[in-house]
């Protein structure tokens, strides 16, 4: 979602969460010669997120792709690098928010949540929650289970008695008997577990709760009492959550929408129904495509991504997909670096036996984004470049090297061979493709056709 995408019908809706170009870099030091050097891990890298009130919105995407940190910065359990998030907005702030009017950046600064008072923040805490993955590591070993879940309320001026009281109607309400107050967490099973952490969470009544991964460190027949227990709380409290998963087949059972984060964005958004029925990002279809399918006579094609994960500390420019993309053509952001191990399938002389001939490559020099030159052990001549521009085009037709569709020109210079890059935007837009179902991807152009 984007200023562009969701942001101007803001005031249709009754949001209880709006975030805001949220960053989370975290300073890495990496060894150099006699030094060291620091440089930023992208976790989270400009997201614009809307959570409207008694829905449950999925976040789902690869491990290491910064759902949890996300997640985290959206209770304000981690203060982002950059970023607005407003906690129950007002109906007249979304309505300037939409239009984008009258509305300076102190004045964001100063209405989000991120610039709240110590006393605010802190009764603030009431109204958001967190269910971590592991219930065995969030809850805390010495404690007894009526102390864990009494806690947030006498830290919030309940009495003990009270709270303990409290603590028997929630146990009741998660599908636990009350002897249980009496244990401690080893006694517990891993499902059980999870439900004193859900307990915990919903002791203070919150508006907003965030659901970590709940239900990964879970048996498959305990995960459906868990998501099915959950959509039973949030029906009886009206809660409002952010489900957290890796595992899109759970994400479908309890969201009403989805988002869909790849390497600290989100690529693409919809409905829950839209999104399985349509998907449109490449990396969402991959992660359809690998959801197991029980009868063994149904076949389904699977969508198999090549390379590795992109390190988030030197993300790939333009569409952060697109080096794993078998879609991927000019315009998403190849640049000469990417194309250097493609250039040397071009000149392997076995494979392309039109080049039996050609000089030896002394060296590729990667001069910047866009070129690269290519220095040979005799001078080129056009006639060269015309052979190379002829392979260049048989390898996208018949072993396509999707890096190769980067390739704007190939002209011979001083001797050598000069390749220019086709330029690309950095900023990649989520662009609304379908009514309510948002893409970053330049398949669909840049008026969603």
């Amino acid at each position: 979602m984007t200023a562009e995408g969701e942001l101007p019908y803001l005031h249709e809706e009754d949001y209880i969460i709006i975030a805001i170009n949220i960053k989370v870099y975290f300073t890495l030091r990496m060894a150099k010669v006699l030094r060291t050097k620091r440089v930023p891990l992208k976790a989270v890298d400009g997201v614009n997120l809307s959570i409207k009130r008694g829905e449950i919105l999925g976040l789902v995407g690869e491990s290491g792709c910064g759902k949890t940190t996300l997640g985290r910065a959206l209770i304000n359990l981690i203060v982002p690098t950059e970023g607005y998030l407003f906690f129950q907005p007002s109906k007249d702030f979304l309505q300037k928010l939409g239009k984008k009017e009258n509305l300076s950046q102190d004045e964001m600064k100063k209405l989000s949540v991120y610039s709240w008072s110590r006393k605010k923040t802190r009764e603030l805490r009431k109204e958001m929650q967190i269910v971590y993955q592991d219930p065995y590591s969030s809850l805390d070993p010495r404690y007894l289970i009526k102390d864990i879940i009494s806690e947030p309320l006498i830290s919030f001026g309940k009495k003990k008695r009270e709270a303990y009281s409290i603590a028997r109607t929630l146990l009741q309400e998660v599908g636990l008997p009350e002897e249980f107050m009496n244990y401690y967490p080893h006694q517990l099973s891993g499902g059980q577990r999870q439900r004193v952490a859900i307990a915990r969470a919903i002791a203070l009544n919150p508006k907003f709760i965030v659901l970590d991964e709940p239900t990964s460190a879970l048996d498959v027949s305990v995960q459906a009492q868990v998501l099915n227990l959950l959509l039973d709380l949030r029906k009886k409290y009206n809660l409002t959550m952010l489900f957290i998963s890796h595992n899109i087949s759970v994400i479908r059972y309890v969201s009403d929408r989805i988002f869909v984060m790849y390497l600290g964005k989100i690529v693409e958004i919809s409905e829950t129904d839209s999104l399985f029925s349509r998907p449109l990002h490449p990396y969402t279809m991959a992660l359809l495509s690998a959801v197991p399918v029980p009868a063994q006579k149904v076949k389904k094609s699977r969508e198999i991504l090549e390379g590795d994960v992109p390190t988030q500390i030197n993300p790939p420019k333009g569409c952060r997909f697109h080096t794993r993309c078998r879609f991927a053509f000019e315009k998403c952001g190849w640049t000469s670096k990417e194309i250097v191990e493609s250039i040397n399938l071009i000149f392997d002389s076995a494979r392309n036996q039109e080049l039996l001939d050609f000089p030896l490559i002394e060296k590729i020099e990667v001069i910047d984004d866009s070129k690269l030159a290519i220095i040979f052990s005799e001078e080129i001549n056009e006639s060269n470049v015309a052979i190379v521009k002829e392979v260049i085009e048989k390898e996208k037709k018949d072993r396509p090297a999707r890096s190769l569709f980067g390739i704007k020109s190939v002209e011979a210079q001083n001797g050598h061979i000069l390749i220019s890059m086709h330029e690309f935007s950095d900023e990649l837009p989520l662009i609304e493709a379908e009514k309510n179902h948002f893409v970053a991807c330049w398949l669909y152009g840049s008026s969603g056709d």
